[in-house]
């Protein structure tokens, strides 16, 4: 796999679209690994080592991207 232009030390430097709160992992069908989709950018793209739209997924960011996406979820049992 040939890395993003981004990524010039290649093995040494920090990928950062795995842990970004806008990466979907899951590629298109036959476009191979290493390719992910960014939701920010609206683009299949090869993870990047740099990036001026990356935000680091904690489980709050997450949680709040959910809930704006897909509202409030009722646990069971809840009324």
């Amino acid at each position: 796999m040939t890395p993003h232009p981004t990524c010039k030390d290649g093995q040494k430097a920090k990928k950062l679209c795995p842990s970004c709160l806008y990466w979907d992992p899951r590629p298109e069908e036959g476009s191979g690994p290493g390719l992910g989709y960014c939701t920010k950018r609206d683009i299949i793209t090869l993870i990047r080592c740099e990036c001026d739209v990356y935000e680091q997924a904690t489980k709050s960011r997450v949680e709040a991207r959910d809930r704006a996406l897909y509202g409030e979820i009722e646990e069971e049992g809840e009324e």
